[in-house]
């Protein structure tokens, strides 16, 4: 009877993107176990579009596009969805941010407010600062704290700004466009000396979380050998009845429990890939909103509450990555996380925690606006750059900005027509 209220009370406490992402596989896998089974008992993830051959078989190289012809596809896409709507209790432009300096609130907030607003940050500049550093408006020392944090980012994300465009000729020519079409194209990016690999996703999107799945499979079949563990943001780091933090899932958990079961867990099952948790539950769902006096999404997403996330993953990873390597030195760890957690230029995010481990960082995403590049390809970070079909992004010539892109690759998806609200990304 525990393990069914258990399950009632993170049903109940989450909001509709974590419901699907962490908790019941009927929403986030459609038919749940008999979709797994379809989709994986099959062995086919997301289709792939292969190039017609006539003649003689030869090889074709993958298409490779420019910044120019980048920008044309996208144009040819006739959709615009907005993202990064502000939701009550938040602040993410300029405009917004001089009202509420202006108005009755807490004379500490509406200070905070001028000081921010005081920072020179262009109106382009300020739509990118508080896609990742949002404004809060409640008056909680939760708040406070937040926005004296982002405060102290200004000087840091303006050197940033200041390198990437100085050195914007060099970025763009560094950077490599692929139109995907063929297996093994992002797996075969990750390089074979990678021990810990972060694959970051927009949540609620059955594209991603495919390809995630695939990049898994793909990596099993190049390092057969190779002992891989998944980290996951979408399970508790702790369960009352079946595992404590720092203790793998047990196996037969997800047959026992198959509302917590997705394509990606059902994979790394049987490439018998141990699975650890990292969110903590308690903490997120139950204390955040009351400390911060924000809706849970709005806690969880604002640097403050990603500041102890993130920390509290990053003491998890490093634990498991310790006692793993006991036993299997050449392992390699797979971290499954929304793409805020992942970037390596967003403040004290999951990778800029473990820079010591090299990570690789993957992120999928559902247009080329989001972060620095789609800023310096003049994008509004609020709207999607959509492309027509997946492209891969990566780093040619030797050169890897990924510490200030934020990425090492990127993949890029068409959007789903499903995704017609506001998207989050953490």
């Amino acid at each position: 009877m525990k393990k069914y209220a258990w399950v009632l009370l993170l049903l109940t406490a989450m909001p509709l993107w974590a419901q699907k992402q962490l908790i019941p596989a009927a929403s986030a896998c459609g038919n749940g176990a008999a979709n797994v089974a379809r989709v994986l008992g099959k062995r086919t993830l997301a289709p792939v579009k292969v190039p017609k051959v006539s003649g003689p078989l030869s090889y074709v190289p993958p298409k490779v596009v420019d910044v120019k012809k980048l920008d044309q596809l996208s144009a040819t896409v006739n959709r615009t969805l907005h993202l990064y709507r502000a939701s009550q209790g938040t602040i993410r432009n300029l405009a917004d941010l001089e009202a509420f300096a202006k108005s009755n609130a807490p004379a500490r907030l509406r200070l905070q407010a001028l000081l921010l607003g005081a920072q020179e940050l262009t109106p382009s500049q300020a739509k990118l600062f508080f896609t990742s550093y949002p404004f809060l408006t409640t008056n909680t020392q939760f708040a406070a704290e937040n926005n004296e944090w982002i405060l102290r980012l200004i000087p840091t994300f303006k050197k940033q700004m200041e390198f990437i465009q100085t050195h914007r000729d060099e970025i763009l020519s560094s950077l490599k466009i692929t139109e995907m079409d063929r297996p093994h194209m992002v797996t075969a990016a990750i390089p074979a000396s990678a021990r810990l690999v972060m694959l970051g996703e927009v949540h609620n999107r059955e594209t991603h979380r495919l390809q995630t799945a695939r990049l898994l499979e793909e990596y099993r079949a190049l390092h057969p050998g190779r002992k891989m563990v998944l980290l996951s943001e979408f399970l508790p780091s702790r369960h009352p009845q079946f595992w404590k933090p720092g203790q793998a899932i047990p196996k037969d958990f997800f047959e026992k429990n198959p509302e917590f079961s997705n394509e990606v867990y059902a994979l790394g099952k049987r490439l018998d890939m141990d699975i650890y948790g990292l969110e903590d539950i308690e903490f997120v769902y139950q204390k955040m909103p009351q400390v911060s006096g924000l809706g849970l999404v709005e806690a969880n997403t604002s640097f403050r509450g990603m500041v102890v996330r993130n920390k509290y993953w990053e003491n998890l990873v490093r634990y498991v990555m310790d006692a793993t390597k006991k036993k299997y030195p050449d392992a390699v760890f797979f971290v499954y996380a929304g793409n805020a957690h992942v970037n390596k230029n967003v403040a004290e995010s999951l990778s800029a925690n473990l820079k010591d481990k090299t990570p690789f960082v993957v992120e999928m995403q559902d247009g080329y606006q989001h972060g620095f590049l789609g800023f310096l390809l003049g994008k509004d970070p609020s709207v999607a750059a959509e492309l027509p079909g997946p492209y891969l992004f990566s780093w040619k010539d030797g050169k890897n900005f990924s510490k200030v892109m934020g990425f090492d690759a990127q993949v890029v998806f068409p959007l789903e027509d499903k995704a017609t609200v506001p998207v989050d990304q953490k």
